[in-house]
């Protein structure tokens, strides 16, 4: 299953309990891209070349890091393909790679929620869990609902005129395949403008019909 949105869309988090219901892997293309910058090798060096300026890595370079991650073990009978393809060429190197049926939910967001999204947003360095100025605060200010933490973090691609750059880069690239796969009556959209209960409800139900 593809899960397919602008940044801020909320596909991280509807992918990760869509694996858990599904017992399905949750690939993260973006989780991938950033261990590796982290990681300091060739390849993450020219990730992060792209990254700090909003654009995305060509289609060669990361066509050949998602084969080699899906060529792993545990990946054989199928998993949640989060923000992979993001253009045509992508696509079709999938469909070329990949031989199973694959199902694509579109996740569709207004600009201006996915600004607050991703704008507002941080995490706790010590587990991970990511809050939101606007919509989701810790139950007490500065301390992490799960690990009691008082460090946080913001993504250093999380500032304004970067995520502005990711949102219209992306429609350019990305929305061409919403055309590529209705032909083939693959696609269902999610109204991502939704709390994250909402979605949730919607994407269970759905599930039973596809």
């Amino acid at each position: 299953m593809i899960l397919m949105g602008p940044p801020g869309s909320g596909k991280g988090t509807q992918g990760k309990l869509l694996g858990e219901k599904l017992s399905f892997p949750h690939v993260s293309i973006g989780d991938i891209f950033r261990n590796m910058v982290e990681a300091g090798n060739k390849e993450g060096e020219l990730l992060q070349e792209y990254m700090v300026k909003g654009a995305l890595a060509p289609s060669k370079l990361v066509n050949d890091i998602v084969k080699k991650f899906l060529t792993k073990n545990g990946y054989e009978q199928g998993c949640i393909l989060d923000g992979y393809p993001r253009n045509l060429e992508q696509a079709k190197f999938l469909n070329d790679f990949i031989k199973c049926e694959i199902k694509i939910l579109f996740f569709e967001v207004a600009n201006q929620t996915i600004l607050k999204r991703i704008l507002g947003r941080f995490s706790c360095i010590k587990c991970g869990q990511i809050y939101n100025q606007f919509f989701i605060k810790p139950k007490i200010e500065g301390v992490c609902d799960i690990c009691s933490s008082n460090e946080f973090i913001h993504r250093q691609d999380d500032d304004e005129e970067t995520v502005k750059q990711r949102i219209q880069e992306y429609k350019m690239q990305t929305y061409p395949l919403l055309d590529y796969y209705k032909n083939d009556e693959k696609l269902y959209i999610v109204d991502a403008n939704k709390n994250k209960e909402d979605i949730e409800f919607f994407i269970d139900k759905l599930l039973k019909i596809i």
